[in-house]
């Protein structure tokens, strides 16, 4: 084994190390601000994982989409959302929630199979989940280019339709923040109400 595979192995077990702990302090910590902390982590370990990988472009994004962007949001989801009586998070068992379930699986079945052509790329071998070793020529260029260039054309052409529907989750991701974060009519003051003194 050469010096560099070394140094690459080295790196690589030491940042999965910290990212598994990372990731368990996510789930175990007692203080959901901790969690948050070591969930900012874990998403600069995966990070530096993608730097390994020679994936810049990903790398990058991991760290101002996710370590930075996700984060904050999620830090002020928190202080919005966590009062004293909200102590836990439940699913209402109600037909609208049967209904939400039932439209969300449906709608992933419809992605899917404008993805894959009607399920066909699914079984073949050259499908959507089929990991292709790439040529040498390509491996050369993306060492020399880079992967963003690359990614950004793939983005743009063959995977444009995901990429769009990813644009309209995140949207509803942000409607649905505003719609939890926001109070309900039983907790707002009536401004010519709130005054008065009950006799």
């Amino acid at each position: 084994m050469e010096m560099q595979d070394i140094i690459y192995s080295f790196f690589f077990y030491a940042i999965a190390f910290v990212l598994i702990i990372a990731a368990l302090g996510v789930v175990f910590m007692p203080r959901i601000v901790y969690s948050a902390v070591s969930m900012v982590v874990a998403f600069l370990c995966v990070a530096g994982i993608f730097v390994l990988l020679n994936a810049d472009f990903v790398a990058v994004s991991q760290v101002i989409i996710y370590g930075v962007g996700i984060t904050i949001v999620m830090i002020f989801a928190i202080m919005l959302t966590a009062t004293r009586e909200d102590k836990k998070l439940w699913l209402a068992f109600k037909f609208r929630s049967l209904v939400a379930i039932g439209s969300a699986g449906l709608l992933f079945l419809l992605i899917l199979a404008a993805v894959t052509k009607g399920f066909t790329m699914l079984s073949s071998e050259a499908g959507l989940f089929a990991v292709q070793k790439p040529s040498q020529e390509v491996i050369q260029r993306l060492a020399a280019e880079g992967t963003t260039s690359a990614i950004g054309k793939a983005l743009l052409t063959n995977y444009v339709l995901p990429f769009e529907i990813l644009s309209l989750l995140l949207l509803a991701a942000i409607i649905g923040a505003i719609v939890i974060a926001g109070k309900g009519k039983d907790k707002l003051i009536n401004p010519t109400t709130a005054g008065e003194k009950p006799d």
